[in-house]
């Protein structure tokens, strides 16, 4: 089951609205970019080990399914840490899946980040703590 990031866990939150001239009626483009801070932990205590999540965050404004009409994603990991107390070790960050939908529930963006941390080693550790996000959104919004 996927983590949810709450509105208020959203640091460094930044939203453009642009009038355009897009595809089937588009006429607003949205760009969101923001973090946020959680932990995936990887601990090896001689053998590897995987930590995977996924976290869904609810960005933008609310939309009519009419409203909206594509949207995309990128993330990135803001902060690793690797502790390293014997060799030989072995590591990895790993981006797995970013998406960007309409959610019928909330009327806004959903965004999925899948990552991954891989530790080999005895008594390694291998953290992500933290994730930044920028997210584009092409809407049909009528003029106001």
């Amino acid at each position: 089951m996927a983590v949810k990031i709450l509105p208020n866990q959203i640091e460094n939150i930044q939203q453009l609205e642009a009038v355009v001239a897009g595809p089937d009626d588009a006429d607003r483009l949205f760009i969101i970019d923001g973090q946020f801070l959680y932990n995936v932990n990887a601990y090896s205590s001689g053998q590897a080990f995987v930590s995977k999540e996924t976290f869904t965050v609810l960005v933008g404004p609310v939309f009519t399914r009419r409203q909206f009409v594509r949207a995309n994603a990128t993330a990135s990991f803001t902060q690793t840490v690797l502790n390293i107390n014997t060799l030989p070790q072995s590591t990895a960050w790993q981006m797995l899946g970013v998406d960007a939908d309409w959610d019928d529930e909330s009327g806004q963006v959903e965004l999925r980040i899948e990552a991954q941390v891989n530790v080999f080693g005895s008594q390694n550790q291998a953290s992500i703590l933290g994730f930044g996000f920028h997210v584009t959104i092409l809407a049909a919004v009528a003029a106001a």
